[in-house]
């Protein structure tokens, strides 16, 4: 039944339109009336009726008030306005106002009120059609758009309420062949968030419209711009899935100039086998990690293996002819190395995890370099930033890009540093003696500690300390040696081994070459004094 409001400030008019018409048998039931617009509206608002009859001169609030208050809420309840012919004005303001049609009262005979309310219940009728096909293509809509991660997170259970979910979609859960594909939306740089979201919405229209085109059920989830589907039909096959997902990639870029990266599982015919092919396409999708932006890239997961390479080797290899390249501001030579290790992950399909640590130890190994430059918390920060970007980075061409960010950061503010690089390294090498004087330590452990070549560090260590690095060494170690000498408490063999020298001999050697004098002979000075 569909509801009904009287409005009017006679009584009879009222009464007389209750009862000059068997309104159930129409399929119309009064709920109420009312004598003005402002009673109306509170009856309005408790029955919320689908036709509501009205005068439009009443006391108080009229039917323009009555009108107006019911439109700007509701837009879809049939309002029919009462008139009379010197007051036809006021008909065509309602009209105007938002009333759906008007009655003569000399006309509210049987004939004409049935007339006109079998035409607003086939309104209401078709009205209430469309609205419960829209809910149920949004109903559907929502199922599609959800499920798949619901059944993620149900441990890929399906249960009761899963499978109602399938039944509602037309989904069929056994008797089909089904597919896992992974779409991976190129992400337009240089627009914002709002109008990626606007491009991925367009591009994935395309793949619903292809699908809906093929008969093709589906469901799906998304991540930022990836997008996993789960394909169902009994008809599909390689050969078939394969054309789909063709043409889903050459009309995105048609219209859209954007690129597809696209992976896609075997056919299975059992659900049962969702988790192992939905394991499967997340491992295999790592291979998009290497497929450059202006590339079209579909591919089977079986086709994709990934290889195995020691990162610590290849970092002994690069890492330090990378940074002295970074601390002499060759970019070129940087530029260089970088792309000749990016071709060796890329042509043997490194695993992606193991270059993200290639790449994090790298700007960790030049960062410690210039660590003494940069040692406020901002830069801090602005290192971590760096370093967590490139484990969490899906591209290996945004890890590139962030790794020359992270120079550019490093070289802008070392310019801006009272400092010399040169001057600063040999502070830590000297730092490094100093601690380790007592122990066997050698050129190449200070080049190794620092993360430089020997060669480099031979160089600026000569340039600013005029001295090669043995020699300072030695001279230290004499230096602590005399001072251990004063406490006369320590024989001699003792005092070689504290600070750092093998064997006595050497030691003696050493001592007398740099402090002109021998051991006994620098003793029996110290015992006159």
């Amino acid at each position: 039944m569909h509801k009904v409001l009287i409005v009017d400030d006679e009584a009879l008019v009222r009464i007389g339109l209750k009862t000059t018409i068997d309104w159930e048998d129409l399929g119309f039931s009064i709920v109420a009336d009312a004598s003005n617009g402002e009673q109306a509206y509170q009856l309005y608002k408790k029955y919320k009726p689908e036709v509501i009859i009205t005068d439009i001169r009443m006391p108080q609030k009229d039917g323009f008030y009555l009108i107006d208050k019911i439109r700007s809420e509701n837009k879809q309840s049939k309002i029919l306005v009462l008139t009379v012919y010197d007051e036809f004005a006021y008909a065509r303001k309602a009209l105007k106002l938002g009333a759906d049609d008007y009655i003569l009262k000399t006309e509210i005979e049987d004939e004409e009120l049935i007339e006109l309310m079998l035409k607003l219940k086939k309104e209401l009728e078709k009205e209430n059609l469309d609205q419960d096909n829209k809910t149920y293509q949004e109903n559907e809509k929502s199922i599609k758009k959800t499920l798949l991660a619901k059944i993620i997170r149900n441990d890929f259970d399906i249960n009761k309420e899963i499978e109602n979910k399938f039944k509602n979609i037309d989904f069929n859960l056994s008797q089909s062949n089904y597919v896992l594909t992974n779409i991976l939306i190129e992400e337009k740089i240089s627009n914002v968030e709002k109008n990626n979201n606007k491009i991925n919405s367009a591009v994935i229209n395309i793949v619903f419209d292809q699908l809906a085109d093929k008969n093709i059920k589906y469901i799906y989830n998304r991540d930022h711009n990836s997008y996993i589907f789960l394909l169902s039909d009994a008809s599909l096959d390689d050969k078939k899935i394969k054309t789909l997902l063709k043409t889903i990639s050459k009309a995105t870029k048609q219209y859209f100039d954007i690129n597809l990266k696209i992976i896609y599982s075997s056919i299975f015919t059992e659900m049962e086998d969702l988790y192992l092919n939905y394991k499967r396409i997340i491992e295999k999708n790592e291979i998009l990690f290497y497929q450059k932006e202006t590339n079209l890239f579909i591919k089977k997961i079986g086709e994709i293996e990934f290889n195995n390479a020691n990162i610590f080797e290849i970092g002994k290899e690069y890492n330090i002819e990378i940074a002295e390249a970074v601390i002499a501001k060759n970019l070129e030579l940087v530029t260089e190395k970088i792309r000749e290790v990016n071709n060796f992950f890329n042509n043997n399909n490194i695993n992606p995890m193991e270059v993200k640590l290639f790449y994090s130890n790298l700007i960790t190994n030049i960062f410690n370099s210039f660590k003494t430059l940069l040692q406020t918390e901002e830069y801090l920060e602005e290192y971590e930033y760096y370093y967590y970007s490139i484990l969490n980075e899906t591209e290996l061409i945004k890890i590139k890009n962030l790794f020359f960010e992270f120079i550019d950061m490093i070289l802008n503010n070392i310019k801006n540093s009272n400092q010399s690089y040169s001057k600063v390294l040999v502070n830590q090498a000297l730092n490094f003696i100093e601690s380790n004087y007592d122990q066997k330590i050698s050129l190449e452990n200070i080049a190794d500690e620092l993360s430089i070549s020997k060669n480099y560090l031979c160089s600026v260590f000569k340039d600013e300390t005029g001295e090669n690095t043995t020699t300072y060494i030695n001279k230290l170690r004499v230096e602590k040696a005399k001072q251990l000498l004063l406490k006369k408490n320590y024989k001699l063999k003792e005092i070689y081994s504290k600070v750092g020298f093998s064997n006595q001999y050497y030691f003696s050697k050493v001592f007398k070459k740099i402090s002109g004098m021998t051991v006994t002979e620098y003793k029996n000075i110290i015992n006159n004094n």
